[in-house]
């Protein structure tokens, strides 16, 4: 029966897993398995929705969950993982709001308790998840903030972590309560690739493995279609989100309206507009709203309706938090003047994946035909990007090079990546003297105010490598 449950949990049938749980517990209060599962649906309910009304009902399941794992015996594996997980499960929550503080206090608690666990039980299993994806995060943190790693005592490690999850993830299969963990951990694996270890072709390989119930499971349909976003898997992302299974047992994920609306926008399809805008009827969360707003103007952008679309640039400040990156982005698209249409349009054909239709649409249109420079900067960058996806290296770098030149006063970004993919570019190709040039040249575009850590960042790592 609990095994049923775990699975409806992590498929987000949380109403009916819930119940379920709650009559389990009258039968057998001292249960562990029934704590464990009521906090992770607890933790579920809370991050799918972002709704404040479920707050009170997270902290009283973790409250209870600490409070019956404080009792169990030291003996126990499952007493220490447990705890370790909660920590982080709340950790994650905190984040989400902002509040790091409190957030690597959470991780702390969480490092030190799967570290002990461990240490006792070496072949307990399901450890390698939160010690996989703990040392895979920690071994990110920016070159400035390592003494904080080092003071805390953590042991960050990409390869380590990447080790712990693949291991726990080969499990899913089984037909205990190790195949949902190990599913959890296949999809922190896939996303772990992705983002820490830039492997994007393994991590989708993972993704779709892990990934074949989405039109059942609802969490795996959101960890597809949002991996195929970030992909540029466009076609599969839409067929993916559209997809998604819509019972009444499953957790309204409105979340998943804002990324069905966001691929029909890279298709061009203005009819995003009624996936947005339910998003912004529905959902209770702060959380990419700004984002939202965004998307709604460029829809309009699109429509060749410049007041709608200035009139929801506007709204931008006026809704939810600026935390996440879509938000921050959000908001500085507020400041600024709608974009140019066909620029546009390209960003997000490109964004979609669709390389050929975005080159054809920059290819009807000469730079010398744009008003502004921040205008012929944009449609520099955009179109070396298009060229360097079709394999037109050549005409990519006279774009990055004409891109770096007009951005020399932007505030915005491009000039500063130009001049990095420059800098990639030279040094694969081992001409040393044009990559220190480049990766040198994107630290000195001043104005510029996005992406600038990550910028000097990536500039201070090709350096390194052509100096050593």
């Amino acid at each position: 029966m609990l095994l049923a449950i775990q699975r409806e949990n992590i498929k987000l049938q949380l109403d009916l897993a819930k119940e379920k749980l709650l009559h389990q517990k009258v039968l057998d209060s001292q249960n562990s398995a029934i704590e464990y599962l009521l906090h992770f649906n607890a933790y579920l309910k809370l991050f799918v929705t972002e709704d404040k009304r479920y707050d009170q009902d997270y902290i009283n399941a973790k409250n209870n969950a600490l409070s019956h794992f404080n009792q169990l015996s030291d003996t126990s594996p499952f007493k220490k993982f447990a705890q370790s997980e909660i920590y982080f499960y709340a950790a994650t929550l905190l984040a989400r709001q902002g509040e790091f503080y409190n957030s690597a206090k959470e991780i702390r608690k969480a490092w030190n308790l799967i570290e002990e666990n461990n240490r006792l039980f070496p072949n307990f299993l399901p450890n390698n998840k939160t010690r996989g994806v703990l040392k895979i995060y920690l071994s990110t943190v920016p070159d400035h903030f390592d003494w904080i790693i080092r003071i805390l005592g953590f042991d960050g490690n990409l390869n380590h972590g990447l080790r712990l999850l693949q291991t726990l993830s080969n499990h899913q299969s089984d037909t205990t309560y190790l195949s949902a963990i190990a599913k959890e951990a296949s999809y922190l694996y896939a996303y772990s690739l992705l983002q820490a270890s830039k492997n994007s072709v393994k991590s989708w390989s993972v993704m779709l493995k892990c990934t074949k119930d989405y039109r059942e499971n609802l969490l795996s349909n959101y960890f597809r279609g949002t991996m195929a976003l970030k992909l540029n898997k466009n076609k599969i992302a839409l067929n993916t989100l559209s997809n998604r299974p819509s019972h009444d047992s499953y957790e309204p994920f409105h979340l998943m309206s804002y990324y069905l609306g966001l691929s029909k926008l890279y298709n061009l399809d203005t009819s995003a507009l009624v996936e947005l805008k339910l998003f912004t009827a529905n959902y209770k969360g702060e959380n990419y709203l700004k984002s939202t707003y965004e998307k709604l103007s460029w829809v309009y952008v699109i429509k060749g309706d410049e007041n709608e679309a200035i009139r929801y640039r506007k709204k931008i400040d006026y809704v939810g938090k600026a935390i996440i990156t879509e938000d921050k982005r959000a908001s500085r698209y507020a400041k600024k003047v709608n974009p140019h249409p066909i620029i546009l349009k390209s960003r997000l054909l490109y964004d979609g994946g669709y390389y050929n239709e975005a080159y054809e649409l920059l290819n009807r249109y000469k730079v010398r035909q744009l008003k502004s420079l921040n205008q012929k900067t944009e449609f520099c960058y955009r179109k070396g990007r298009v060229l360097e996806k079709l394999g037109l290296m050549d005409r990519a770098l006279i774009m990055y090079e004409a891109c770096s030149l007009y951005a020399v006063n932007s505030e915005e970004y491009y000039g500063a990546y130009a001049c990095l993919y420059l800098g990639d570019y030279h040094a694969k190709e081992g001409n040393n003297d044009l990559a220190i040039k480049f990766y040198s040249s994107a630290t000195t575009y001043s104005k510029n105010q996005e992406y600038v850590d990550s910028i000097n960042s990536r500039a201070k790592a090709g350096l390194k490598q052509l100096v050593n």
